[in-house]
Formats: structure tokens, sequence, C-alpha cells
């Protein structure tokens, strides 16, 4: 195994640790509900699973490609991830005017029908699908004021 296979999962374990640790006095539990610390140790719980495989697969890769170069994505991923970061960029700016689930749904329609090229028909049913869920969860049901732009939403 080499050392720069072992490096990522022991960085986001470390990660995990560091959200455990930080968050530990914050209380688990709150009154009748979850505590603030409930997720953090959530993801960081099922986060150790996925660390112990990553470094089994990099323990066990030590065979053919073991020495050879980064395999580096090809112009078109390249280009996919480009414009997924530009999105990000564009939604996180716009938020505050849209608000948060007309951003969401443009950047799930962005990401679907500009990065990804997917169908049309089957793109949009998805972006209302996402919406619809995010407003009814969140807004809805569990009343969390999310961000609301000048349309009311």
């Amino acid at each position: 195994m080499r050392v720069s296979d072992a490096i990522p999962a022991l960085f986001i374990l470390s990660l995990s640790a560091l959200a455990v640790f930080g968050t530990w006095d914050l209380g688990y539990w709150s009154g009748t509900t979850l505590g603030p610390s409930f997720l953090p140790i959530w993801v960081a719980g099922l986060t150790v699973p996925v660390v112990v495989l990553q470094l089994i697969e990099a323990w066990r890769a030590h065979g053919d490609d073991a020495h050879s170069g980064a395999e580096w994505p090809d112009w078109p991923a390249l280009l996919r991830a480009a414009l997924a970061f530009c999105g990000l960029v564009v939604i996180a700016l716009l938020t505050p005017l849209l608000g948060m689930v007309p951003g969401i749904v443009l950047f799930v329609a962005f990401l679907l029908i500009v990065v990804l090229r997917r169908p049309l028909w089957p793109s949009l049913a998805a972006v209302v699908v996402t919406g619809g869920v995010i407003q009814g969860i969140f807004v809805w049901w569990l009343r969390l004021p999310l961000p609301v732009g000048i349309i009311g939403f």
C-alpha cells in the first residue's frame, strides 16, 4: 500500500473525529428532539466503515497499478466538474435573491439538463419532485425558515 492511497481515508477519518469532538458538548438530545451533536455523530459513525473499506482497497491494490500514475479525468469530465462548480457559485449568489427552494430547483435543472445532458422531460420531472420534496418536508412539515426570495418561495 502506498501512503498516498491511505492519506485521503485518514484525512476523512480525522475530519469525522474532529466533528464529533467539536460537537460532543452540545448534546445528543435536546429535550424531546435531536440535539446539535446528533448529526455529526451519525455522519462520523457512518464514515468509519467507508474509511475502513477504502483502506482495505488501498492495501489490496499493491499489484499492477500500485506504481502507475494517477488517473486524471478526461476533458469532458473536467468541463462537467467546472460547470457544476460554477453552477454552485452562481446559485449561492442568487439564493438570497431567489430563495432556497427555487435556487435548488434551478441548480438541479442546470445539472441534469446542461451538465449531464439528460433528456428534458425526465429531468423536469426530477426537478419538480426535488422542489416539491424540499418544500414539503423542510418548509411545510418541519417549518424550517429557509431563505425566501423576492418571489415568496
